[in-house]
């Protein structure tokens, strides 16, 4: 009887027989410090079989192929940067300003960049030659400024102000300071801004919604929750492309705890692909033993490959 290491083991093995491209090498077992540090960002214990998998290799090396058709077997750095990211997503129920102060300072030096940057003013600086500016910026993004000649003037007629990309790295600094600061009760995503030229602003603080705005499909239908990424879905093999395939510890109501799903940037479309991980490797290797098997169709995405064999 195999167990879970030797059936990777096994699907490796076939695929190095049957691939001109070299695969990447297994890493050395999981340190107890990192298997802490996922579980402390999980808030739960990892599933037996998991741990007995990173007991064996914590993920592969980045060098050669996935080990998984192509996707990466994910290691303990790779499974922590997600889960980092997949909890900065989460916002806080009740929104507020923690030091009001401070962010409206920061708002004010934002402002002021920006500010600055526009035409000089008429008559002595007794008028400004646009009416208003409107511009959004987030920790990694900014759009505009545009500004406006007029009250009257349209989104058509509005013009871009051109700021060379090193002065945005300046206020970026600011930017990012801004959100580290409101981030443990407020955690948004992007500022909008309005500034007139009689010297008074706007800013709303904006955040995305994707697991509203998107059609996540759950199938079967009620066992995987709709949403964009979960701080409780555990990453074990990518594409590279931040999509992955991986545990879900936190089901919806007709899902099982440590079932095995698609999830990430592009899935919209979730499939449960096996009760667990060991479970996966099995239909992986039932397939591998067929002739004319769909998984070493190297054009192919593995996620989709996955749903077509389940079904």
């Amino acid at each position: 009887m195999m167990n879970i290491t030797t059936k990777l083991q096994e699907i490796i093995a076939i695929q190095s027989s049957n691939s001109k491209e070299p695969i990447g090498d297994l890493n050395a077992p999981i340190s107890v410090n990192d298997i802490e540090k996922i579980e402390q960002l999980l808030d739960e214990q990892l599933p037996i079989e998991i741990k007995a998998l990173y007991r064996f290799a914590n993920g592969q090396s980045d060098q050669g192929t996935g080990v998984l058709f192509g996707e990466k077997f994910c290691s303990s750095g790779d499974i922590i940067r997600q889960l980092k990211f997949s909890r900065s997503l989460i916002k806080p129920e009740a929104k507020s300003l923690s030091d009001p102060e401070k962010s409206a300072i920061l708002i004010e030096k934002i402002v002021t960049f920006y500010v600055n940057k526009a035409p000089k003013h008429k008559l002595f600086g007794l008028q400004k030659s646009w009416y208003k500016m409107e511009f959004s910026c987030g920790v990694d993004s900014s759009e505009g400024p545009y500004l406006y000649a007029t009250e009257n003037t349209t989104s058509r007629e509005r013009e871009i102000l051109e700021i060379d990309f090193s002065e945005r790295l300046n206020i970026s600094k600011t930017i990012k300071e801004l959100h580290e600061l409101e981030k443990p009760t407020y955690n948004w995503d992007e500022l909008k801004f309005i500034v007139y030229a009689n010297g008074k602003h706007e800013v709303e603080r904006s955040m995305y919604d994707f697991d509203n705005v998107i059609s996540f499909t759950s199938t079967p239908d009620g066992t995987i929750q709709k949403k964009y990424f979960h701080d409780k879905w555990l990453p074990i093999f990518s594409d590279h492309g931040g999509n992955f395939i991986g545990i879900d510890l936190d089901p919806d109501k007709k899902g099982k705890k440590g079932q095995v799903i698609n999830f990430g940037r592009d899935e919209e479309d979730m499939y449960v692909l096996s009760e667990n991980l060991e479970g996966l490797f099995d239909i992986i290797l039932t397939e591998l033993n067929k002739e004319g098997n769909r998984l070493m169709n190297p054009e192919a995405h593995l996620h989709e490959t996955l749903k077509e064999i389940i079904e």
